[in-house]
Parts: structure tokens; C-alpha cells; sequence
């Protein structure tokens, strides 16, 4: 009787494993490979979202990564919330065919005051001593000051406190679907996919933002393929979790687009002439060394001990001069390192925060 009741269980378990088989092979989708410059054909209504992510995930198979992959990442959702954040940002930004907004003299320190607060420079300054050795690790390695390193992790995540926890793979599918910015999120899920496909994390653990950056370097899935580092030399590159690897990718990323550790951002400055507006900018032709911004009338607007220094330092390179606010605002004279963090982020207001950031930190540690 004992044997007869085994026999029956190991029949009936042998049943629920051909079942389990027969629907996932009734479920397993085959992508056919497309390349990634393939429109999209059909509406673009919510019923046909479900339609939309198969068709990018047939671009991620054309893209390298594997079938089995692509069938285990279901639940990839439209979510509105992503694309209202995206319309807020659009809207913000100016419309080209409209004249342009009245100068706002008290941009850039609007923008200061709300970034770059007390609170949040002593936060730096106590994490400089905490996090000491993986920052000069990193300093050390790729040629990034530590200060920078600092700034950058302190603004992009507040030092680590900040990651998103919107689905990245919805996120990214939702702002391709939507089409405003179609082809980059397009590349940025099918990296997305190379990332789960390559064991960088788990689905359960690609968490970001509502564009889809990701980690204490808030990266896009891109920008991790290029630059992420592994700073403790474990044979991973974990921004989420690891300051080592956190402030490696950081340094890495600015010393592979042209950072120059002998050099300062920059310095704000003031005018003895009316200089036109048309002479500022960041194209390579409006270069000029310190001695001809000098001739022109340009000198240093707080002549403390540590612009004076860096002014110094910047005596022998090329210099934009940068007037994020027009004729009515604030001036900066910036070297080649304020265009690499413009790299980072297209944002003039960005830039500088950044640099008085790494500037305030250096007067917090007393150096």
C-alpha cells in the first residue's frame, strides 16, 4: 500500500512538472530581431502599449541581448506620473519659436539658494572625512579632484539618501512610447536590458527616477555601460550600494570626457567695460587665455585667498566666459572643466553649482 500511495505522488508531481513545462513554453515569446532604427507603425494608444514593449524588446534582441531574458521581464507598465514629469520639464525649458524670456538678473542665485545650502555643504564636509579612502582612491586613480567627486554625489543623489523608486524599466518603455524624446529612451531601455542580461542587478532591484537614472550616480543605463567603475576591485561595478564604486564612476566618467585635475571650474567675475553678450558662450572659438579676458576689462568679483589661488591656476588655459543670466545677471570665467561638467548635465546653473559646491567643501575642510 505505501508503495502504491509513492508511486501515485511521483506520477502526480511527473504531471504538474509537463504542465508547468507545456505553459511556459505556450507563454515563451520568440523576438524577431529588429535594428534600432525601425519606427513604430501603429497608434499610440495606451491599448497598444503592451504591443509597443514587444516591439522594443524585439530592438533589444537585435541589440544582443537573450531571448530568455526578454520573455522574464514581464510587468513593464505605462506610468502616466513618468510622463507628466517629463511634460514639466519640456515646459520649462524655453520655446524656441517664441521671442526670448525677459533676463532674469537673480537666476543663477535663486538657483543657489535652493541647491546649494548650508545644510547640505556641512553634510559634504563631514562626509569628506568619513568617506576619505575611497575618495582619494578615486581622486588618485582617474585624476578627479575629491572635491568634485563630493559635489557631484551630493547634488545627483544626496550622497547616496536619494535613488528613485520608480521602475526603470517602465519608466524608460513609457517615455519611449510617449515620443518626445522617442529614439533615447529607446537606446536606454534596450541598455536596460543588456544590464539585467549581463547580471549587473536584478529586475526587482533597477529602481530610479522617473527618467530612469539609477543609483548614487544617478546614471542611465548608458551612461553606467560607459563609465561605471569598480573602485574596490570586486569584479563589480555597484553604484547602489558602494561608495567605492560610487565615487570611481563619478571620477571615471569625468576623466573620460576631458577633466583636468590642474585645473580649477572657474571664477565669478565682474566687467570694468561693457563686454557685448555675444562674446560669451562655450564654443571652442570663443576661447580667450586670462591676459586678453583681463585686456578686455574682466577681473576676479571676490578677490578672497581662494579665488585668487585658482585664478592663478587658470592663468596658462583656455577660458570661456559664461553669463547664464544675459546682460543682467552674474558672470563666470570657466576653463575646459566647467564644459566637461556641462558633459554631465547641460545646465549652466548645474555647472556652477557644482563648482561652488567642490568650492565651499574645500573652505569647510580648511584646505
Amino acid at each position: 500500500m505505501r508503495f502504491k500511495k509513492v508511486c501515485v505522488m511521483s506520477l502526480t508531481l511527473i504531471t504538474l512538472a509537463l504542465v508547468s513545462c507545456s505553459t511556459n513554453k505556450q507563454n515563451y515569446v520568440h523576438y524577431a530581431p529588429l535594428t534600432m532604427d525601425i519606427t513604430y507603425s501603429k497608434a499610440r494608444t495606451l491599448n497598444n502599449f503592451n504591443d509597443y514593449v514587444q516591439f522594443l524588446k524585439q530592438k533589444a534582441a537585435g541589440a544582443g541581448v537573450s531571448e530568455q531574458l526578454l520573455n522574464q521581464q514581464g510587468l513593464i507598465n505605462y506610468n502616466a506620473r513618468a510622463v507628466q514629469l517629463d511634460q514639466e520639464q519640456a515646459a520649462r525649458k524655453r520655446d524656441p519659436n517664441m521671442s526670448p524670456p525677459p533676463a532674469n538678473p537673480n537666476g543663477v542665485t535663486n538657483y543657489l539658494n535652493k541647491v546649494l545650502t548650508k545644510t547640505k555643504v556641512n553634510m559634504a564636509v563631514k562626509r569628506w572625512y568619513k568617506y576619505n579612502l575611497p575618495l582619494t582612491k578615486a581622486s588618485q586613480k582617474f585624476g578627479v579632484q575629491k572635491e568634485y567627486i563630493l559635489a557631484l554625489w551630493g547634488m545627483e543623489s544626496s550622497f547616496g539618501n536619494y535613488q528613485g523608486n520608480f521602475d526603470v524599466l517602465s519608466v524608460l518603455a513609457t517615455l519611449a512610447f510617449d515620443g518626445r524624446r522617442e529614439k533615447l529612451f529607446t537606446q536606454e531601455f534596450v541598455n536596460a536590458m543588456k544590464m539585467l542580461d549581463n547580471g549587473t542587478l536584478k529586475r526587482s532591484e533597477m529602481k530610479g527616477s522617473w527618467a530612469g537614472a539609477m543609483g548614487q550616480t544617478q546614471f542611465m543605463p548608458t551612461t553606467y555601460l560607459s563609465y561605471a567603475a569598480d573602485g574596490d576591485n570586486d569584479g563589480k561595478k555597484d553604484i547602489w550600494n558602494n561608495e567605492y564604486d560610487t565615487f570611481a564612476s563619478i571620477a571615471s566618467y569625468l576623466s573620460t570626457v576631458g577633466w583636468d585635475n590642474q585645473l580649477p571650474w572657474g571664477v565669478e567675475v565682474k566687467f570694468n567695460n561693457s563686454i557685448d553678450l555675444s562674446f560669451s558662450g562655450l564654443e571652442e572659438n570663443k576661447a580667450k587665455n586670462l591676459g586678453e579676458w583681463q585686456a578686455w576689462g574682466v577681473y576676479l568679483a571676490y578677490p578672497t585667498d581662494q579665488e585668487i589661488e585658482k585664478l592663478d591656476k587658470m592663468k596658462n588655459a583656455n577660458l570661456w566666459l559664461i553669463r547664464p543670466d544675459k546682460e543682467a545677471g552674474r558672470a563666470f570665467l570657466v576653463t575646459n572643466n566647467f564644459r566637461t561638467l556641462m558633459d554631465w548635465n547641460r545646465s549652466n546653473n548645474f555647472g556652477v553649482s557644482i563648482g561652488k559646491f567642490a568650492d565651499r567643501i574645500l573652505m569647510g575642510v580648511g584646505q
